[in-house]
């Protein structure tokens, strides 16, 4: 019997290009540039291959110095938003709450970032557990399975008995695996050009809500 569902944040739960985006308009008030610039340059292909996001896009769009590569960090980590979970998300959430079925996320990425990530979604009160990878040391970010079972010892639930829903097989996929938790590849967003072969992929998050019907009869 699944108990838990363990889910990543980012483009899982909901789209976080329009987090980035909305970091970009912010700075570009800032240096009274237009916010195209960023909106034309911020692609899938250059978020895919991209190794330094905010060094990157402002050197494509001609603008980087230090100093600006600094202060748009300091946005990203801080800007005052709101943001919507994936309709999907929502009905999922709600499913599980009316299941007893507990729900926790386990994010890589700066801390302070990520929590402001989860503020501007609401997401404490969707959620039992929150797990920051980082929080361990970056080298314990997924696909590190450390992070993964300090989340089913919080939930109090063993690997078989959990589920995780990621989008990137990089990290959400094959740590999870390692950690011996099945693990379903959400095909979304700028990941879902990473050729990995896995039998476990979805389109859509309530495919997870199927599963769950069928496999806790």
């Amino acid at each position: 019997m699944i108990k838990a569902v363990i889910f990543d944040l980012d483009n899982t739960l909901y789209d976080e290009k329009l987090y980035f985006l909305m970091v970009f308009e912010e700075f570009s008030k800032v240096y009274g540039i237009d916010a195209d610039l960023f909106k034309n340059a911020y692609d899938d292909r250059f978020i895919l291959y991209s190794k330094d996001i905010f060094t990157d896009i402002l050197k494509k769009i001609n603008f980087y110095s230090k100093d600006r590569q600094n202060e748009l960090f300091e946005i990203y980590k801080n800007i005052n938003c709101r943001l919507k979970l994936y309709e999907e998300a929502h009905i999922l959430m709600d499913y599980l709450n009316c299941k007893n079925i507990c729900k926790a996320i386990l994010t890589n990425g700066v801390v302070m970032a990520q929590k402001n990530k989860v503020r501007a979604l609401n997401l404490e009160k969707f959620t039992d557990k929150i797990v920051y990878a980082r929080e361990f040391g970056k080298e314990f970010e997924k696909p590190n399975e450390k992070p993964f079972l300090e989340t089913l010892k919080l939930l109090g639930v063993e690997n078989k008995n959990a589920i995780f829903v990621g989008d990137n097989p990089h990290t959400d996929i094959v740590g999870a695996t390692k950690a011996g938790i099945k693990a379903f590849r959400f095909i979304n967003g700028y990941t879902s050009h990473i050729e990995f072969a896995y039998d476990y992929n979805i389109n859509n998050l309530l495919e997870i809500k199927n599963y769950l019907e069928m496999e806790n009869r």
